[in-house]
């Protein structure tokens, strides 16, 4: 016995009609929820700042060439994305028992699990705790903002193109009505991963633009007091080295 359990995925649609007149109709209108969530921040200050020099950081270094700068903190955790398809169908005895399969509800939730992670030196230094950990949150707003955008985008995308293929396939005969279920499944996917590259592409690009030179003196000027050591980069005793250059 043919059956459709509630898939998760993607989809794709096929118009089927008889003439003029439809042989699968909608019988509802499918439900397409696009929900932004974002998880509480969370904050790292287990490792200190020479651990912190070996991450390979894909921010790029504002100060240029000659200047030496330290990771004294950055943001990590990203963006998580969950399409669920519900799909429901119903048998044509008339038709060989062949089947209408329809979407019936599609959720996509967008999470935001960020992570702030601040050198052991510096969140014990109350100024420069305040000034790495603000331009951090810096990060997590931008991040908030992209996924808020494309919660909408996404959500308008996923529609329009599934109206244009009708939202319903079949008639389908019984033989292959699991392929089409699963085809209707991979569409949805297609469609929200296409969207989930230009976010994240996007993403990039904002994230390195608020990593400006501008921002960067900013965050020094804040705690002029500050300076590192040998110590602090390496793990080894040394002198002083001059004044910190923050970096995400």
């Amino acid at each position: 016995m043919f059956g459709i359990d509630p898939l998760t995925a993607s989809a794709l649609l096929i118009l089927a009609a008889s003439g003029g007149q439809p042989i699968c109709q909608m019988p509802v209108t499918p439900k397409i929820n696009v929900i932004p969530k974002a998880e509480k921040t969370k904050y790292d200050i287990s490792q200190s700042m020479a651990m912190l020099q070996q991450y390979d950081i894909d921010t790029i270094d504002p100060y240029g060439f000659h200047g030496v700068s330290a990771t004294q903190g950055f943001m990590k955790g990203g963006v998580r994305m969950s399409p669920q398809v519900k799909l429901d169908y119903k048998f044509l005895p008339k038709y060989g028992n062949a089947a209408c399969i329809w979407y019936e509800s599609i959720d996509i939730t967008i999470t935001l699990d960020p992570t702030i992670v601040l050198a052991k030196e510096i969140y014990d230094d109350k100024c420069m705790r305040k000034a790495v950990g603000d331009h951090e949150r810096g990060h997590v707003k931008i991040d908030r903002m992209i996924v808020n955008k494309y919660s909408k985008i996404m959500g308008r995308k996923v529609y329009d193109a599934l109206a244009e293929r009708g939202f319903i396939a079949g008639p389908v005969v019984h033989e292959r009505a699991q392929d089409m279920a699963g085809r209707m499944n991979k569409i949805v996917g297609q469609i929200v991963d296409h969207e989930f590259k230009k976010m994240n592409l996007e993403r990039i690009e904002k994230q390195r633009d608020f990593d400006n030179l501008r921002e960067y003196k900013s965050v020094n000027a804040k705690c002029p007091k500050f300076e590192y050591t040998e110590e602090m980069l390496t793990g080894s005793k040394g002198q002083v080295k001059g004044k910190s250059k923050a970096r995400r």
